[in-house]
């Protein structure tokens, strides 16, 4: 029996809670700096044991470098087994990301990868979630902190090996799961 692979996925996970911004200060470095809450650390935490529990191992993480994407990331592979991730990329450019920014840095990612998890912040992730399936009633209802979005490739565990990141697009990946755990 032919052993079919699994098919492309990808995880869109908007971080935990994290702290307000110092009153008065603005500035990119003041907001790259803020960290999660204690509620934020335990979201992360059932994020990844939802991960775990749905069989969605990232073999690819891109992360906004942020305190708080950081620290969601931390949360997540202290729970997933075995830890830790490898193939985690800190990415400056998913900061205040555009969709289609987003979308060129999937482009880029190895055929080899099969599950992606990108970390990253609002507006860009629930944008770019609305960019890849315009009509799913479910992301109605707001991407907020710690909410994860699981998109799979179409066609990508029939015939893997004509499907790849440098191919998807909002056609190619159909949301299969919107939580927040």
């Amino acid at each position: 029996m032919p052993i079919v692979p699994t098919p492309r996925r990808l995880i869109l996970l908007r971080h935990a809670e994290a702290t307000s911004s110092d009153l008065g200060s603005f500035s990119p470095d003041s907001d790259m700096a803020r960290p999660l809450t204690q509620d934020g650390e335990r979201a992360a935490m059932r994020c990844g044991i939802w991960l775990r529990e749905n069989h969605l191992i990232p073999d690819t993480v891109l992360c906004s470098p942020a305190v708080r994407t950081q620290q969601t990331l931390a949360g997540i592979q202290g729970v997933l087994c075995p830890p830790p991730l490898e193939n985690v990329f800190l990415c400056p450019e998913i900061y205040e990301a555009e969709p289609g920014a987003l979308a060129m840095m999937l482009w880029q990612i190895s055929d080899q990868a099969r599950t992606v998890l990108l970390i990253g912040h609002n507006p860009g992730i629930s944008e770019f979630a609305r960019w890849l399936d315009s009509r799913s009633a479910q992301l109605d209802q707001g991407f907020a902190p710690g909410s994860l979005a699981v998109f799979k490739m179409s066609g990508s565990d029939l015939v893997p090996d004509q499907t790849s990141w440098a191919n998807c697009s909002s056609t190619s990946l159909i949301l299969h799961t919107f939580t927040r755990p």
